[in-house]
C-alpha cells in the first residue's frame, strides 16, 4: 500500500469530510452537519462551527496556531490550496488528529472570496511525528473501502468493508471482485464500475444487493494504472425512510390506495401518453349521517371496506385511489367496445351488500357516481376532475345511489352551486336569507296552535332557491351549524319579541338535519342561545325530517334525550315516507308526529293510502303522540283527518308560509280563527 504515493494521495483526495466555508475575513458562511455534530459532542467553542462566528478568531483561541497559517496563506492567494495534518485539542487532555484541507474560492470579480476548509478525524498513531500511514487512515474511515487493481482484483479492505460485505478480507484479496461476488454480475454495480473505468470519471450511485438484503450508496472513483477504489455505506435505514416518506407523501394512510397527488399524476400522465380513458368519481353519500350515527370509527371502517372492493378492479388499464374525505377516483383506460355503463354497473355492485362494523351490526351505504371521459369531455387534468365532480354531484341530486355521465349542459350547475357556497360562507343576512312562518290551526277550535319556521334564501344573484339545494350544500360543505345557527338567532329574537309585545306563548317548530342532531357542540351553542335570548323550552320544537340515512345513534338520543328534559318538544317530519319510522319511535323521545302530505292528498282518491293514514292515525294516538296533518289543501282532507281523530292542520286550506311581518299582522295583532 505504501509503495505507490500517488495512488494513496489520489483516493484520499476523494474521502468526503468535515466542511466549513468562510469569507476572506474568516466568517463562517456554511457548515456541513457532520462538523456541527461533532464539535457539540466535545463542547468545542461555537466559534468554529457557528454561522456567521469568526472562524479565525476560533482557532487563535483554541491555539490552533498550524491551521490558522495555513487558511491565511489561502486566503492570501499565497498558495491554492494547503494540507496539513495536526492535532485538535477537545478538552480535558483529549487529542483529536485531524487531517485538514484548505482550498480557497475565487470568483471573476474579486480575488478570492473565502476558502473551504476540509476535516477528516483520523486514528491517533503515536507521540511519535512518524508518518500517517494508509491503512491507519483507511481503519479510521466509518465506511468500508476496497481497492481493485487493473484485472477488478481485491487488493485491498477495511474493516468496515468486511463488516458490511459480511466476509473475511483473507477470503477476497487476491480474487476477483465478481468471482467473490457473482450475484453483482451483469447488475448496475457491474455496469456502474465499468463506466468509471472507461470513461475515468466518478460515479456515485445507491442499489440494493439481494444477497445481503442491504441497500448500498457507493462512490467509485478511477485510479491510476487502471485501479477502482470503492466507498461504500448501507444506506438500508435511509431508503426505508424514503419509503415511508413516500408512502405519506403519494398514498392514503387510511385505505392505502393511491391519494389525489398520485391519481392526478397518472392523469396527466395518461394524457401526455395520448390515452384515452374515463374518471369515475365516486361519492359516499351518507357517511356524515352514518358518522353521526356510529361516530368516526364506522366511517374509517366503511371506506377501508370500500377500499378493499375497489382494489379488485385494479390492473394493468385501470387504476383506483382515494381522492378526499368520502371520495374515491377510478381511472379506466379505453378498450374496444367497452360499455361504460356496464363498467359502472360492477361499482354498484360493491355496494349492494351492507357492511359490517366492528360492533357487529350492519350498515348499507349508497353512492353518488360522475363519469367523465378524455379527451372527449375535456383535454386537460383540471377540467376532466371538475367534469366528473360536476357529473357526481348531479348524481347525488337524483338520490340514492345513482351514476350520472357528464354533459356539457351541467358546467353551468358547478358554477351554480359555487356562487351558493360562496354565499354561505358570508353574510347571510346580507345574501337574501330568511325564514317564513307556516301556521298550525287546530281544525275544530280554529285557533293558532304552532308554527313551523321555514328557511328562504332569496340570492342576490340566483333569485329564490330551493331550502332543499342550499341546505344540502351547507351540509357538504361544513355550513350547516353556521347558517342553522344563524337562523335560531334571528328566530329566538323574534320570539323573545312576540312574548314581551303580545304575550306569545306558542310552540315554534325548527328544522334540524342529521348531521346537527348527533353533534354534541352545536346543542351546547343551541342551549346557551336558548339562556342568552331567555327562550322557555317548552316553546321550541325540534323536527326530525324522516330519512333512510338517519338511524338510531348514542349520540343523536343523548343530545334529544337532553332536550325533552329541558322541555323541548320531539317531532318526526314527514312521517311514514321514510324506511326508519318504527326504528324513530322506539329509540328516540318522540313526542309528535307530522304525516307526511303524500297519504293526505290521497284522500277520497285512494281507498289503499287512506287504510294506511287510518293505521298511522291510530299509531300515533296509541303511543300518545301529539298528531299534526301537513299539506291539507282541500276541505275534504280535513273532514276525513278530523273524522279519524286528527285535528291540527298545516297547509294552505288554512295558510300558506308568511313573512315574518305578515304572520304578525295576520295573527298577533289581529288574530284570526277558522271555525
Amino acid at each position: 500500500m505504501e509503495k505507490d504515493n500517488g495512488i494513496i494521495q489520489e483516493w484520499i483526495n476523494t474521502i468526503d469530510e468535515f466542511l466549513v466555508a468562510i469569507d476572506r475575513n474568516g466568517t463562517i458562511l456554511r457548515v456541513n452537519q457532520s462538523w456541527i455534530d461533532f464539535c457539540v459532542s466535545h463542547e468545542i467553542s461555537a466559534l468554529l462551527w457557528q454561522t456567521g462566528a469568526n472562524y479565525l478568531d476560533g482557532l487563535e483561541k483554541a491555539g490552533n496556531a498550524k491551521e490558522l497559517s495555513s487558511i491565511k496563506q489561502v486566503l492570501r492567494n499565497e498558495v491554492n490550496e494547503h494540507e496539513l495534518v495536526h492535532p485538535f485539542l477537545l478538552g480535558e487532555n483529549e487529542t483529536q488528529w485531524l487531517q485538514v484541507k484548505v482550498r480557497g474560492i475565487s470568483s471573476a470579480s474579486e480575488d478570492s472570496n473565502g476558502a473551504i476548509i476540509y476535516h477528516k478525524p483520523i486514528t491517533p498513531y503515536s507521540n511519535s511525528l512518524q508518518p500517517i500511514t494508509a491503512e491507519i487512515v483507511l481503519e479510521s474511515m466509518t465506511e468500508g473501502f476496497c481497492l481493485l487493481d487493473d484485472s477488478m482484483k481485491v487488493i485491498y479492505l477495511n474493516d468496515i468493508a468486511e463488516e458490511l460485505l459480511q466476509r473475511k478480507r483473507e477470503s477476497m484479496m487476491g480474487r476477483g471482485f465478481f468471482d467473490v461476488f457473482p450475484e453483482a454480475v451483469n447488475t448496475n454495480f457491474q455496469r456502474h464500475y465499468e463506466h468509471v473505468l472507461k470513461k475515468q470519471e466518478i460515479v456515485e450511485f445507491v442499489d440494493y444487493y439481494k444477497p445481503l438484503d442491504t441497500w448500498f450508496q457507493i462512490k467509485a472513483c478511477p485510479l491510476k494504472k487502471g485501479r477502482l477504489a470503492i466507498y461504500f455505506q448501507d444506506v438500508s435505514e435511509r431508503k426505508k425512510t424514503e419509503a415511508q416518506l413516500m408512502e405519506s407523501t403519494f398514498y392514503d394512510y387510511l385505505t392505502g390506495l393511491p391519494n389525489r397527488r398520485l391519481m392526478i399524476q397518472k392523469i396527466s400522465s395518461l394524457m401526455e401518453q395520448g390515452n384515452k380513458f374515463s374518471i369515475f368519481h365516486l361519492h359516499i353519500d351518507n357517511l356524515n349521517f352514518i358518522n353521526a350515527v356510529h361516530q368516526h370509527h364506522a366511517g374509517d371502517t366503511i371506506m377501508k371496506r370500500t377500499a378493499e372492493k375497489l382494489k379488485v378492479f385494479t390492473n394493468e388499464t385501470c387504476y383506483a385511489g382515494r381522492l378526499d374525505g368520502n371520495e374515491f377516483i377510478i381511472l379506466r383506460k379505453y378498450r374496444k367496445g367497452e360499455n361504460l355503463a356496464e363498467f359502472a354497473h360492477q361499482i354498484e355492485q360493491v355496494f349492494c351488500k351492507p357492511i359490517n362494523l366492528a360492533n357487529s351490526e350492519e350498515v348499507t351505504v349508497s353512492f353518488s357516481l360522475g363519469i367523465a371521459c378524455h379527451p372527449f369531455d375535456a383535454q386537460t387534468t383540471d377540467e376532466l376532475l371538475s367534469y366528473a365532480e360536476i357529473a357526481m354531484s348531479e348524481a347525488k341530486n337524483v338520490g340514492g345511489s345513482s351514476c350520472v355521465f357528464f354533459r356539457p349542459k351541467m358546467k353551468a350547475l358547478r358554477n351554480r352551486n359555487s356562487v351558493i357556497e360562496e354565499g354561505l360562507g358570508g353574510d347571510l343576512k346580507a345574501n337574501g336569507f330568511h325564514y317564513t312562518m307556516q301556521p298550525q290551526i287546530d281544525g275544530n277550535s280554529g285557533n293558532l296552535t304552532g308554527v313551523e319556521v321555514l328557511s328562504r334564501w332569496t340570492h342576490p344573484k340566483l333569485g329564490e332557491l330551493s331550502p332543499l339545494e342550499f341546505i344540502q350544500l351547507a351540509e357538504e360543505t361544513g355550513n350547516i351549524v353556521p347558517l342553522t345557527s344563524h337562523l335560531l338567532t334571528e328566530v329566538f329574537a323574534q320570539i323573545k319579541e312576540w312574548e314581551k309585545q303580545f304575550g306569545w306563548n306558542l310552540r315554534t317548530a325548527i328544522n334540524m338535519t342529521p348531521s346537527l342532531l348527533g353533534n354534541p357542540d352545536f346543542f351546547d351553542s343551541f342551549f346557551k342561545l336558548m339562556d342568552r335570548y331567555k327562550i322557555k323550552p317548552s316553546l321550541i320544537e325540534i323536527e326530525i325530517t324522516e330519512q333512510a340515512e338517519l338511524t338510531y345513534s348514542p349520540k343523536t338520543l343523548e343530545n334529544l334525550l337532553l332536550c325533552k328534559s329541558k322541555g323541548i318538544s320531539i317531532a318526526i317530519d314527514d312521517f311514514g315516507t321514510g324506511f326508519s319510522m318504527i326504528s324513530y319511535l322506539t329509540h328516540f323521545p318522540i313526542t309528535k308526529i307530522k304525516i307526511d302530505k303524500s297519504f293526505v292528498q290521497k284522500i277520497g282518491q285512494d281507498r289503499k293510502s287512506e287504510a294506511v293514514l287510518k293505521s298511522l292515525i291510530h299509531l300515533a294516538t296509541s303511543i300518545e303522540c301529539e298528531l299534526v296533518a301537513e299539506g291539507v289543501e282541500r276541505r275534504e282532507e280535513a273532514e276525513f283527518l278530523q273524522a279519524n281523530n286528527c285535528s291540527i292542520f298545516q297547509g294552505y286550506l288554512y295558510d300558506k308560509p308568511l313573512k315574518v311581518s305578515e304572520f304578525e299582522a295576520k295573527y298577533l295583532q289581529s288574530p284570526l280563527f277558522f271555525g
